[in-house]
């Protein structure tokens, strides 16, 4: 990632609603992230923060536990879905998140639900409500390319990730992508990304750098 020109990063470990315990779950990975501090400290890495990429669940817009899952213990929220998930009861969930809760949600890797029956009912709610979307900047080097750059075009999307899980399990592809991205689409939307993710960097964790590059891991 540093390599790639990465700055600053939000390690986001999934958390399954119907596996976890959230409390077993919390103690688990602060572990983890301390010792992965410890051993990153001084050696010029990025600078990484703690968050959770969450499986949807039904009334988790009713859940106060879903301050515990935000990114750095704010109140941005990487959700995963599944293409069943999205009903009306998940757009009810989505609309208690922000006004009940006050927690804006992040749809994560966005181009994943394309064949799902209510895609295009997300990406119109999308479109006109608080949320926000990501996709996975792997995308555009898979058979996915083409809906990833039609939901960039189509102002869909937010942010782009790398939602790396190892350097050779999806290694991180940030530089490449919005290299791709400027080719194809043309450079203001590679530049867009970056600005969305300095302004995301300085809401979630207060760092002010218009030099860094930010992703949300």
């Amino acid at each position: 990632m540093r390599l790639q020109g990465i700055t600053d990063v939000i390690a986001t470990p999934h958390f399954y609603p119907l596996e976890d315990n959230i409390v077993d779950y919390k103690h688990r990975i602060t572990d983890a992230y301390n010792v992965l501090v410890k051993e990153s400290s001084g050696k010029g890495l990025p600078n990484i923060y703690l968050g959770s990429e969450v499986l949807y669940y039904r009334y988790i817009g009713s859940s106060e536990s879903a301050y515990e899952l935000c990114l750095n213990n704010s109140r941005y929220l990487l959700l995963e879905l599944t293409d069943e998930c999205i009903c009306k009861e998940f757009f009810e969930d989505m609309e208690n998140l922000y006004n009940k809760l006050g927690i804006i949600p992040i749809i994560a890797h966005l181009e994943r639900y394309c064949h799902a029956p209510n895609y295009k009912k997300l990406l119109k709610y999308i479109k006109n409500s608080a949320v926000l979307a990501q996709i996975n900047a792997s995308s555009l080097f898979s058979q996915s390319r083409k809906t990833t750059e039609k939901l960039i075009k189509g102002g869909f999307v937010n942010f782009i990730a790398t939602d790396a899980h190892s350097i050779i399990r999806r290694p991180p592809l940030m530089k490449q992508a919005l290299a791709a991205i400027s080719e194809s689409l043309g450079s203001e939307y590679a530049s867009g990304f970056i600005r969305n993710s300095q302004i995301l960097l300085e809401k979630i964790c207060g760092v002010t750098n218009e030099h860094s590059q930010f992703d949300i891991e």
